[in-house]
């Protein structure tokens, strides 16, 4: 047998005795990151449970919601909002006041408002609690069809309980009016009423006797007709 010939079946058998000890290796070493990927993954799960998940509403004439009155004008919105004790994230799209529907005295929607933002041009998120403070986020941008999207880190105190979120204009800190929310009514509450008419009472009961009442002004009302 030639010289090249051992070479090669050498070579051939280092490779498979090469293997044999390798294979175990590997296998072990994607075992454990395999594992460390489940944990950090379960970790990040249990750090960051979902408190909140569901599609967008537009806002109800005359109703407060924890101290935050509606737009005078009613809006409508396809949107869908997601809450947990470190992230808010909410989109919507056709953010807008409809071409058809009543204003908070009871009147049609004026032309001039029907189909726009109503030069709404940045909206906040308020994640609003049945026993503890309001987290807002900072304004995000609205366009003038009514795209919008919020994407903020938040800080959720551990004993807050029973969130409604409310997307409206608003400065840091501080939002005006909702124009839309999160179901609430169905989370929280019951219904009484003619949905949009002028006196009319949605009660959304919270911990504490919090929620939504009828009202036409009051903390967060609004001017120029939205």
């Amino acid at each position: 047998m030639s010289k090249f010939r051992k070479a090669s079946r050498n070579n051939v058998n280092r490779n498979k005795v090469t293997r044999k000890l390798i294979a175990p290796a590997i296998a072990a070493v994607i075992a454990v990151g395999g594992g460390a990927y489940a944990a950090v993954a379960a970790a990040a799960t249990a750090q960051s449970p979902v408190l909140l998940s569901g599609p967008l509403f537009g806002n109800i004439a005359n109703v407060t919601v924890r101290g935050v009155a509606a737009g005078k004008a009613p809006w409508i919105v396809q949107g869908s909002v997601k809450l947990t004790r470190t992230n808010l994230s909410a989109q919507g799209k056709w953010f807008i006041i409809p071409k058809s529907g009543y204003m908070y005295n009871g009147q049609p929607v004026p032309k001039a408002l029907a189909g726009t933002t109503a030069g709404v041009k940045t909206v906040v998120a308020d994640i609003t609690f049945g026993n503890s403070k309001s987290v807002i986020t900072a304004p995000a941008k609205l366009s003038p069809q009514g795209d919008f999207s919020i994407n903020a880190k938040v800080n959720i105190p551990a004993n807050a309980g029973q969130p409604v979120v409310l997307i409206g204009p608003g400065t840091p800190g501080k939002i005006i009016a909702w124009f839309a929310s999160s179901n609430f009514l169905t989370d929280y509450g019951m219904v009484h009423g003619s949905p949009g008419a002028a006196g009319s009472t949605y009660a959304a009961a919270g911990a504490g006797g919090t929620g939504a009442s009828s009202s036409k002004g009051g903390k967060g009302s609004t001017g120029g007709g939205w």
